[in-house]
């Protein structure tokens, strides 16, 4: 027998990405913590979220990636402490390549390599 899921039980698709900007474009950054910010990007909805990472360290990032709501993330680099802590959070850590766009990164989730 089929049952139907309850808005309640529907799973986050947004992608978070640890990114470099100059003015409104937006790459994947190579760094954690020294990122300029988090853009967090809904495919479903099509929309995209920015926030700057101020304090620019590896507490601040990670606080900044679990207040984003975000249960996938994709990174150029995260050291193994600043990983497992956010795989305990249940965010699914990626890495991608800072050469590819932020579209086809967040396209091609499923086929990145984890972290």
């Amino acid at each position: 027998m089929a049952s139907i899921a309850s808005p309640s039980s529907d799973r986050n698709h947004s992608v978070a990405l640890l990114v470099a900007r100059d003015q409104r474009r937006y790459a994947l950054s190579p760094f954690f913590a020294k990122s300029d910010g988090l853009l967090v990007v809904d495919p479903v909805e099509r929309r995209r979220r920015y926030r700057a990472n101020v304090a620019r360290t590896t507490e601040s990032a990670c606080d900044l990636i679990l207040a984003s709501g975000a249960t996938r993330l994709i990174c150029g680099y995260v050291a193994v402490p600043d990983r497992d802590r956010l795989r305990a959070a249940g965010i699914d850590v990626r890495l991608g390549s800072c050469a590819r766009t932020v579209n086809d990164l967040v396209t091609s989730f499923e086929t990145l390599p984890d972290a």
